[in-house]
């Protein structure tokens, strides 16, 4: 089986000439050489082995021996090719984060091209909704949006005020975008220690909350403490992202409008989709 002589991966990994990687690897087999006798074993013309040489010490690749006559050895070839060594493993950090980049946006063109099916679960009962919600919080990994009424502020506050602290501290960031008025505006202020809040105009009973674009919960009324009736509270689950991303986008539009998803919510009696309540 014909293999390339050495000679020929210096010069494909390194970029030295033909005659500079043989002068190299003849001087590496031959140790200390004179400029007459490296001539003869590499088969470099004399007269431009000695110009090779002076090139390939400047380049730390070879040493010159101060001895007459004139000899030259190479330099050890781990600490020689060190910097090359370097340069292709920047390389190579570099290529695989620009590989995860193109990883990043062919996921969510495909996400985005193709039909999506993804289950959607009817919650109902306050207590199942605020335990879901829960869930979703403190599996977040990088960011959190929470949408909710002025009167959702204080209930939204002494449910989760911890369990959000925890998160935030853990570099998970927060935003709450709820109309923030002067019922409540100690909460808010209390709220904006660790979280992002937003003022939107929002008079829907809307409580929303979507944790790395991976899973939402949209419910009504909670946690809204003008409307009593906790029985009837109802809220959907999906962990469908491109549900995620719409819903949120709807949410977040420059009306900041909900009602078209209250109602939604208020017809979702009638599909065919799982249901989880209080007693289960």
């Amino acid at each position: 089986m014909l293999t390339n002589p050495p000679w020929q991966k210096l010069c494909e990994h390194t970029g030295l000439s033909e005659h500079e990687a043989k002068v190299y690897v003849s001087l590496v087999k031959r140790g200390n050489a004179e400029v007459r006798n490296l001539s003869v074993s590499c088969g470099v013309p004399q007269e431009k082995v000695y110009g090779i040489l002076k090139k390939l010490v400047d380049m730390g690749l070879v040493v010159e021996i101060p001895e007459k006559p004139q000899q030259f050895a190479p330099t050890h070839p781990a600490n020689a090719f060190e910097k090359y060594f370097q340069s292709y493993e920047k390389k190579a950090r570099d290529l695989y984060l620009f590989v995860s980049l193109l990883e990043g946006a062919y996921e969510k063109a495909r996400l985005m091209s193709e039909p999506q099916r993804g289950e959607i679960w009817i919650i109902r009962g306050r207590s199942e909704i605020l335990r879901r919600a829960g869930e979703i919080l403190s599996q977040a990994e990088k960011r959190v949006n929470i949408t909710t009424t002025q009167n959702g502020l204080t209930p939204l506050y002494k449910t989760f005020n911890k369990l959000v602290d925890k998160i935030t501290k853990g570099g998970v960031a927060v935003r709450i975008t709820a109309p923030v008025g002067s019922c409540h505006p100690d909460v808010a202020h209390e709220l904006r220690y660790s979280c992002q809040v937003e003022n939107v105009n929002l008079s829907s009973p809307i409580f929303f909350v979507c944790a790395d674009e991976r899973e939402l919960l949209l419910a009504s009324r909670v946690p809204d403490d003008i409307h009593a009736f906790s029985d009837k509270d109802m809220g959907v689950f999906s962990q469908n992202p491109i549900l995620c991303i719409l819903i949120s986008k709807l949410l977040h539009s420059p009306e900041k409008e909900a009602i078209p998803l209250v109602k939604t919510l208020e017809t979702a009696k009638a599909s065919p989709v799982q249901t989880f309540s209080n007693g289960r």
